[in-house]
C-alpha cells in the first residue's frame, strides 16, 4: 500500500517544507516568511508536533534581544535513499527530509565499466541492506528512493531507457514495494545538486557538463531539469564527430574522443620516448601537470581546448548564464584556463566554473531529487 499522506492544512504543509528546504526557523520568522498569522502558526506547528513531524532545537535571539524557540523536522518525518551506480564505484546514502546525513556507504568495483553490470547490481543491494539497517527505527519511514546510474535515450517519447542491470536494481533493491523508487540519468542528478546545494545555486538556468570516463550534460531552464521528448536532452555524445570534408562522423564519435580512455591513448602516442614514464590513467597525468611536467601540461592543455570547443556547442544552443564542469576530468582545476579562453576566443562571456561538490555530485543529485519527490509527497 502507498504511504499515507498526513492530514494536514496549507498552513502546516507550508511550515513543514519551508523547516525541510531552508532549515530550522522560529515561529515568528516562518510568520514573516509564509505570511501566516501568529494563531495560524501556533496551530500549524501544534499539529506538526502532535505527528511526530517537527520538534524543538534550542533557542534563538533575535535582533529586539528577546529569545525564541527554533522548530526542525523531527527524525521521524521520514528519510530518503539515493544510490549511484558508477563506472567505477557503488554509493547509497541515507538523508533526512531537510537533507542531512543520516548514514552513508562506498564499495569500489573490481573494473569500470561503461554500462551497469550484474556484479555492480549486486554490490548495490548489499549497500543498501547495510545503510537501511544502520538507520533502523529511528528515522522515521522511507519515503523514497532514487537510483543514479547511465540511461539511454528511447526510441519514443516514454523518458529514458534503463540499461538491463539497472531494471533488475530496481526490482531486487530491498525496500518495502509502497516505497515510490525512480531511476534518474547520473549527469542529471549531478546537475539537480548543483542547482541546489553547489555552485548553482544562484542560477535559475546553467549547464553542468560532464567530462570522465563518458560525457554527457545536465540542463536546468528555471530552476527545472530539462529531459526532453525522448529524456535525452544533454545526450551530447551524440553530437556529429568528426565534422569536416569528406569526413563521416561516428555514432558517438565525440564521446569516444573526450572520454579519459581516448585521452590516456592520445597521451600515450604523443609521450616523448626515454623520458619519464607515460601517466598510467588520468589522475596520474593530471598529477604530472600540476607538479610540472612539460609534456603532461600540454596534453591537458590539448584536452582543455577539446573540452572548451564543446562547451562553445553547448553556449550556442542552450545560452546558459554559467557552465559547471564536473566529472573526474572535467572539475579538475587545471582544465580551467584554457576551457574559458576557447569560449573567450570562440562565444561571448559565459562564466565557466569547476563545480563545488566534486565527485559526491550524482550522489547527493539522487539524494536530493528523492527529497523534493518526498516533500511533494508531504507538503
Amino acid at each position: 500500500m502507498p504511504l499515507e499522506r498526513p492530514e494536514l492544512p496549507d498552513s502546516a504543509r507550508a511550515v513543514f517544507r519551508a523547516l525541510a528546504v531552508d532549515g530550522p526557523a522560529s515561529r515568528p520568522a516562518l510568520s514573516e516568511a509564509l505570511g501566516i498569522s501568529k494563531v495560524t502558526m501556533s496551530a500549524a506547528i501544534g499539529e506538526l508536533e502532535s505527528l511526530g513531524l517537527v520538534r524543538s532545537q534550542g533557542m534563538t535571539r533575535g535582533a529586539t534581544g528577546r529569545s525564541a524557540v527554533l522548530y526542525t523536522l523531527a527524525p521521524g518525518a521520514g528519510h530518503v535513499l539515493g544510490v549511484e551506480v558508477g563506472a567505477t564505484r557503488v554509493r547509497v546514502a541515507a538523508h533526512s527530509l531537510d537533507g542531512l546525513r543520516i548514514s552513508t556507504r562506498t564499495e569500489a568495483l573490481a573494473s569500470h565499466h561503461r554500462q551497469v553490470t550484474t556484479d555492480a547490481t549486486a554490490v548495490a543491494i548489499a549497500l543498501v541492506e547495510t545503510v537501511r539497517a544502520e538507520v533502523g527505527e529511528d528515522y522515521g519511514p522511507l519515503r523514497g528512493v532514487v537510483i543514479a546510474a547511465p540511461t539511454l535515450p528511447k526510441a519514443g517519447p516514454a523518458g529514458r531507457q534503463l540499461l538491463d542491470g539497472v531494471q533488475l536494481l530496481t526490482t531486487e533493491l530491498p525496500v518495502p514495494p509502497e516505497v515510490p523508487m525512480s531511476v534518474e540519468n547520473n549527469v542529471n542528478c549531478a546537475a539537480v545538486a548543483e542547482h541546489r546545494i553547489g555552485v548553482a545555486r544562484d542560477y535559475g538556468t546553467f549547464a553542468y557538463l560532464q567530462i570522465g570516463v563518458k560525457i554527457g550534460v545536465g540542463l536546468i531552464i528555471d530552476g527545472a531539469l530539462l529531459r526532453g521528448t525522448h529524456g535525452a536532452a544533454g545526450e551530447v555524445a551524440m553530437v556529429p564527430f568528426p565534422w569536416a570534408p569528406g569526413v563521416r562522423p561516428r555514432r558517438a564519435g565525440l564521446e569516444e574522443y573526450l572520454g579519459s580512455d581516448a585521452l590516456m591513448e592520445r597521451c600515450a602516442a604523443a609521450w616523448p620516448t626515454g623520458g619519464t614514464p607515460v601517466p598510467k590513467d588520468a589522475v596520474a597525468l593530471f598529477d604530472a601537470a600540476a607538479g610540472g611536467d612539460a609534456h603532461a601540461r600540454r596534453v591537458v592543455d590539448e584536452h582543455a581546448r577539446d573540452i572548451g570547443a564543446l562547451v562553445v556547442s553547448v553556449l550556442a544552443v542552450f545560452d546558459p548564464g554559467l557552465i559547471v564542469l564536473g566529472g573526474g576530468v572535467g572539475q579538475n582545476q587545471l582544465v580551467l584556463p584554457e576551457v574559458r579562453r576557447t569560449v573567450q576566443a570562440l562565444a561571448w562571456d559565459t562564466e565557466v566554473t569547476a563545480g563545488a561538490l566534486g565527485d559526491h555530485a550524482t550522489l547527493l543529485g539522487a539524494v536530493h531529487t528523492a527529497i523534493g519527490r518526498a516533500l511533494d509527497a508531504i507538503a
